[in-house]
């Protein structure tokens, strides 16, 4: 049986990236050349599984390639798979879901996709197009059982399917709790050369997979949706054996762990630096994880290994909304403090931040671009709330009636897709506005010479003259 898993062709004019937010994704704003493009580490996890049980598996991955949709298709009919699995995002669901009726269209494959939004919306697929099946939650086990079972899925967990023009959605398959017992991904069948991501210079550059998961159940976090609300960990000696054979193997100078919470377990995060220092793998990395999830003790650590920074959700400078929606168990002191260790071990830091949450007032939000301001993070990313399906904040939102659209292709963090009780629509636009134009990287250092503690506060009290002072700076600055 030959089996082909495919990455779908980016829709006209978008760069999307599934594998974020919790792989519900992301846009990217359409750029002449792409500056991240990750690897599909589901697809060459399932490849990896499907390898060892002797089946004949191949990867195709469109946006790497630049592969348009004919070009897709026309590689496809030239493999002539048995099965074909196609992985999909929220951010271009109806693209990649058109994309997969195609293929059933000149093939006679038995076609499935996969997806965190089709995890909670399988009918989403299934519906008006002509596929087959539908994998839902962590997807390694159940692509394989898929294949071994192709005649007689009814019994398989994890899944959705027609039947008698009816749709049926069989029991969740429970997360695989040994990360340890999969063989690492089939970085064989990816084209390893193509990938980058912009924050990380040294090439070869790859993803990586060291724990899976993450149970603090903030509201708003589409992660557990992706990758389950337990966290599991692979042993430190699973991820050096992995970390070298990228480094001998593919050369790899670059790692972005996409782990949910790296540092979750500190101990096991401080074995896998103490095996890369002592390995002499020279390998530069950045990672995510929880602000009350990491000491200086480690972070010098993790600095000595070649990590170069840690991307900390914030979220909110407002300790209520921290405490009743953003991040719960976090104070700021504890934020302060670890924002100050990075800085004092030399780690850079990305700080999160997003405008939008339930109960959140514009004196909400000033005291977030104060925290801001006074964190002074490498980067600052600023997103608007939104209530991802599947998610506590979704069925608050449903409930209060303050989702402005379902579009879910409208979900990218830059457009305000959900009111509040206290922010309307546009309120929460201009605040993001203001916020973006403080501290986007491009002209941060020269709008925080600009304004101090008062101007941002001046924000609220004037933003239009304080917006027009900000675009005569710019102006200035660019001649």
């Amino acid at each position: 049986m030959k089996i082909l898993l495919i990455q779908p062709p980016d829709p006209p004019k978008k760069q999307i990236i599934r594998d974020h937010m919790g792989r519900f994704g992301i846009v990217k704003r359409a750029l002449p050349i792409k500056d991240d493009i990750l690897p599909p580490l589901d697809l060459a996890y399932s490849a990896s599984l499907l390898e060892k049980n002797d089946f004949d598996v191949n990867i195709i991955d469109s946006p790497a390639l630049s592969l348009n949709p004919s070009k897709t298709l026309k590689m496809v009919a030239n493999e002539k798979p048995d099965m074909i699995f196609v992985s999909t995002s929220a951010v271009s669901i109806d693209s990649d879901l058109n994309f997969a009726n195609n293929l059933k269209k000149i093939t006679d494959s038995f076609v499935t996709v996969t997806g965190s939004y089709l995890t909670v919306r399988p009918e989403i697929a299934l519906k008006k197009r002509n596929i087959d099946l539908v994998v839902r939650g962590e997807i390694e086990s159940t692509v394989l059982e898929i294949c071994k079972k192709k005649k007689n899925i009814n019994s398989i967990k994890g899944i959705a399917y027609k039947k008698n023009k009816k749709i049926v959605v069989n029991p969740k398959r429970d997360l695989i709790k040994n990360l340890d017992t999969l063989p690492f991904p089939s970085y064989h069948l990816l084209p390893m050369k193509k990938y980058s991501y912009k924050l990380l210079n040294k090439k070869p550059f790859t993803t990586m997979l060291s724990s899976r998961g993450c149970p603090f159940g903030c509201i708003y976090c589409p992660y557990p949706i992706g990758y389950g609300d337990v966290w599991r960990g692979r042993s430190p000696e699973n991820v050096i054996s992995e970390l070298r054979m990228l480094v001998e193997e593919y050369k790899i100078k670059s790692i972005l762990f996409r782990d949910q919470v790296f540092t979750f377990d500190m101990k096991r995060t401080e074995k896998i630096c103490d095996g890369i220092i002592r390995e002499g793998l020279d390998l530069q990395w950045r990672c995510e994880t929880r602000v009350d999830r990491l000491e200086k003790r480690l972070m010098k650590k993790m600095k000595n290994a070649g990590c170069q920074a840690i991307h900390l959700g914030v979220e909110s400078g407002d300790p209520d909304i921290l405490k009743n929606y953003a991040k719960v168990g976090l104070s700021l002191e504890r934020i302060r403090k670890t924002f100050k260790n990075a800085k004092d071990v030399g780690l850079e830091t990305v700080a999160f931040f997003m405008i939008g949450f339930p109960g959140e007032t514009k004196e909400s939000v000033k005291k977030t671009l104060e925290l801001a301001r006074e964190l002074n993070s490498d980067i600052n990313w600023f997103t608007v709330a939104a209530p991802y399906p599947g998610t506590k904040l979704y069925d608050m939102a449903k409930r209060e009636g303050w989702i402005l659209t379902e579009n879910l292709e409208k979900y990218s963090g830059r457009e305000v897709v959900m009111r509040t009780d206290k922010l309307s629509e546009e309120d929460i636009k201009k605040l993001l506005r203001t916020a973006k134009i403080l501290f986007t990287n491009d002209t941060i250092e020269s709008i925080r010479k600009l304004f101090s503690k008062d101007g941002i506060i001046s924000t609220f009290l004037g933003p239009e003259y304080l917006l027009k002072r900000i675009s005569d700076k710019r102006d200035e600055l660019s001649r």
